[in-house]
């Protein structure tokens, strides 16, 4: 999920600018979108990896039975919902960015 931001955010890029008032100009803030992107592929991949992890290795390690599942349950959640999150968030921030770069510079 966390690859999707490949696509949206050089998008939400260009739509900002447009949005601002940016024009032809928006077209340069493709490649701005897409380093920001690749950006957050790196930092967010090891962000979920990280918390995730902890909590299933720790959570094979405690013998089986239910306290094994009621602790693998909120891990399971934040591994599913923390990728969203980090995208969508990158998304509206490269958006509210470029919105801010071409209102104060262009």
């Amino acid at each position: 999920m966390i690859f999707t931001s490949v696509i949206f955010c050089p998008a939400a890029a260009v739509m900002g600018a447009a949005h601002a008032g940016a024009g032809w100009f928006s077209v340069l803030f493709v490649p701005v979108g897409l380093a920001a992107s690749v950006g957050i592929i790196c930092v967010g991949r090891k962000l979920v990896y990280t918390i995730t992890g902890f909590g299933l290795n720790r959570g094979e390690k405690m013998p089986l039975g239910w306290i094994q599942q009621i602790f693998f349950v909120p891990f399971f959640l934040l591994y599913v919902i923390l990728p969203l999150a980090i995208v969508w968030g990158g998304v509206f921030g490269i958006r509210a960015a470029s919105i801010w770069i071409v209102r104060h510079f262009l």
